[in-house]
């Protein structure tokens, strides 16, 4: 061709400028690790006889078109015995299976020869060539032997640190957007903590099986060797939405949606176009016996419904509201319509009170695209998702992560973050699966209001003292407040009761000939009625029977005596409106005096009694030892015994001596003198006493007193 290249050449290099397939998606730049992986011990990705979901497809439209491709160095294995080979849609080996090469067609050696296509003379590489004879998708396989004891390990993994697969149409210029896998494997180096160098940059584009194509920019996660699938459940499929989408611990992508390292080929795999899908009229039954919500939902096609229930009025998404996602199908068993149960509780996790009025959006979604990456240590930058046709707004992302240890990052609101959203560490992303979903909302059917229904709850225990006593006016009784109940029906089995008012908390009113009974109450709503009820047993107690006791009058010089006259016992002295235990005459003072026995018995009835003490202060209070001058004991009952006469004598001793200074007589408990000493009579004559004596009045006096007596027989 001379110096220069003809025209032809010219324009079959410019066709292939930026078009390649593999290490210019995967590595944007060259310093970016994006090394297709193919590691036997942890799963088939890629490898000979790997199952559909595990292979590497390359799809050809047309037997016209050609397939291109070529292998870089290994990164850790430096075996000679890696082989690859190309299988037809039939599943014949259309080329190998041969070595990979280390030489020639099919060698890169650079990272610009990988992003510069197979084409040695613009500094790309020159690759291996298969020219079809049957139209569909060609799975391209790698195979590398055990190591000597039969096993494969984790270090014998085989690394292409380059690779690029291209499909060409007649005139050599490359289609791009064909080339596919459910379970991509590829290794961003060693694994550091960040910062670091070894971080993945590529994009990939996720079509769903309703033809919904997103992109996602994994934006330099780490990962070393990590598997990236996508499908419309999440982790599992086992048709529980809200366990399928949890990441979980250990390996679980569950491929199902195709990946590709372009645009997918918009000819071979069209946009999917939203259709109505809803189909109305959309029903919410609510129920006072189940007191939750079922929504029914016709559709025309399977797929997933998302229905934004607004409990709070207030314009946009609030704490209250809920949010439901559901698979429905488009001919269910039955009358047509998806059940899709609603508990009746906000998203608070309140229950919703009845009579509320709700509104429901439902909402088809479309494209709904889970992804779950095995094994990703560091996604301290989040992903970018974007939808790339049909064209909209790029999507919220969710993920819930509660079921990894150690780690309970939720979002169900979903995240917009234009620079990456659901970022985690180590300890969640080594060795488990992390799922991130998002969709498209096709279409939107018009809000539904309904009231909601809920029979009231129990009451509960009803406050108040249930120990009645008779004569007692009124006493309030009270249950917690049900948002459920607008009012309740307090009832009583009784006589003698009226009950004042109809909400949680009530005044009973109780006449003098009350009787006991059992006061009921239970919550009602006009749309439920009543709902259970609550009992409380009322004992109305008669007044006990109290009585202070006679007081006499006392002496303003007496000490302080206790009050001990009340019966029953136990109760409380109130002294002129004084709480006392004892009386005080030298306090309270000359005149009368108010004192009040209250008592309360054990059931909290009470009663009282009062008296009125005198207090004197005359003659009488004076202390007075008056000394008879003779006495005859002759037994005739008159002046028989020597005594003194007292009045306020506290305590008093008597001594009795005769002529000769010999006492004959000393008083004791007995303060009497019979004429006698030692049992026999003591003759007439005159005898000597003494008296000792303490007066009762206070303050006491202490006098002795002596004197003569005639003892006259």
């Amino acid at each position: 061709m001379g110096k220069g290249l003809s025209l032809s050449v010219f324009l079959f290099l410019l066709a292939f400028s930026g078009l390649t397939e593999g290490t210019r998606q995967m590595s944007p730049f060259a310093n970016a690790p994006g090394w297709l992986c193919i590691d036997k011990n942890r799963n088939d990705f890629g490898f000979f006889d790997a199952a559909p979901e595990f292979r590497i497809n390359i799809f050809v439209a047309g037997t016209s078109e050609k397939i291109l491709f070529g292998f870089g160095r290994f990164r850790n294995n430096d075996s000679n015995n890696v082989q690859y080979r190309l299988k037809d849609p039939a599943g014949n080996i259309v080329i190998g299976p041969n070595a990979i090469p280390s030489s020639g067609a099919g060698r890169i050696d650079s990272y610009n020869q990988a992003v510069n296509g197979p084409l040695p003379a613009t500094n790309g590489y020159s690759p291996i060539q298969c020219s079809p004879l049957l139209t569909g998708d060609y799975s391209l396989e790698i195979y590398y032997p055990p190591d000597s004891a039969g096993h494969y390990s984790m270090s014998g993994a085989i690394m292409f640190e380059f690779f690029d697969i291209s499909v060409v149409n007649p005139a050599n210029q490359q289609i791009p957007g064909r080339v596919w896998s459910k379970a991509w494997q590829f290794n961003s180096g060693e694994v550091k903590l960040p910062p670091t160098n070894n971080r993945f940059w590529g994009t990939m584009f996720i079509l769903s099986d309703d033809s919904i194509v997103t992109s996602v920019n994994c934006n330099g996660f780490v990962g070393g060797t990590f598997s990236i699938s996508s499908n419309k459940t999440g982790c599992s499929s086992t048709g529980n939405i809200i366990t399928d989408r949890q990441s979980r611990t250990g390996f679980h992508t569950y491929p199902q949606y195709k990946l590709f390292l372009s645009d997918p080929d918009s000819l071979i795999f069209p946009t999917g176009k939203a259709r109505p899908g809803i189909q109305l009229p959309i029903l919410a039954e609510t129920s006072c016996t189940t007191e939750d919500v079922n929504f029914k939902v016709k559709v025309d096609k399977d797929g997933q419904v998302e229905i934004f229930i607004e409990v709070n009025p207030n314009p946009g998404v609030d704490p209250e509201d809920v949010k439901l996602t559901a698979n429905v199908l488009a001919n269910p068993v039955g009358n047509g319509f998806n059940i899709i149960h609603w508990n009746g509780n906000d998203g608070k996790g309140k229950p919703v009170k009845s009579g509320a009025a709700v509104t429901a959006t439902v909402s088809y979604i479309h494209g709904i695209t889970h992804l779950p990456i095995y094994d990703i240590e560091y996604n301290d930058s989040g992903y970018i998702v974007k939808v790339v046709r049909p064209p909209g707004p790029n999507p919220l992302i969710f993920w819930d992560d509660t079921l990894i240890p150690g780690d309970n990052s939720v979002n169900l609101t979903g995240c917009n973050d234009f620079f990456g959203c659901h970022l985690w560490n180590i300890d969640v992303g080594n060795v488990n699966t992390i799922n991130s979903w998002w969709y498209v909302a096709g279409s939107t059917a018009s809000p539904i209001s309904f009231k909601f229904k809920r029979t009231p709850i129990p009451p509960g225990v009803i406050s108040g003292n249930p120990a009645i006593c008779a004569g007692t006016a009124s006493r309030q009784f009270s249950v917690v407040a049900d948002s459920s109940s607008t009012s309740y029906n307090w009832s009583y089995s009784g006589t003698g009761v009226t009950i004042t008012g109809n909400g949680p908390s009530v005044i009973v009113n109780f006449s003098d000939n009350a009787t006991s009974g059992t006061l009921t109450v239970s919550g009602y709503n006009e749309d439920c009625g009543s709902g259970p009820a609550s009992n409380l047993a009322l004992n109305i107690y008669p007044i006990p029977i109290v009585s202070i006791g006679k007081l006499d009058s006392v002496c303003y010089n007496l000490p302080a005596f206790p009050l001990s006259t009340g019966t029953p016992g136990g109760g409380e002295f109130i002294v002129n409106g004084v709480h006392e235990t004892e009386f005080d005459p030298a306090r309270e003072g000359p005149g009368s005096h108010l004192i009040v026995y209250w008592y309360t018995d054990t059931h909290g009835c009470s009663n009282s009694d009062s008296t009125t003490v005198f207090i004197t202060s005359g003659h009488e209070c004076d202390a007075v030892v008056w000394v008879p001058n003779s006495f005859t004991p002759n037994g005739d009952g008159k002046n028989d015994k020597f005594h003194p006469v007292t009045s306020n004598i506290g305590q008093i001793t008597i001594y009795i001596y005769n002529r000769t200074g010999q006492l004959v007589f000393s008083s004791g408990e007995n303060d009497r003198w019979d004429g006698t000493f030692m049992g026999r009579p003591c003759p007439s004559g005159n005898y000597v006493y003494k008296i000792f004596y303490q007066s009762s009045v206070n303050p006491p006096e202490y006098k002795t007193i002596s004197g003569n007596v005639i003892l006259v027989r």
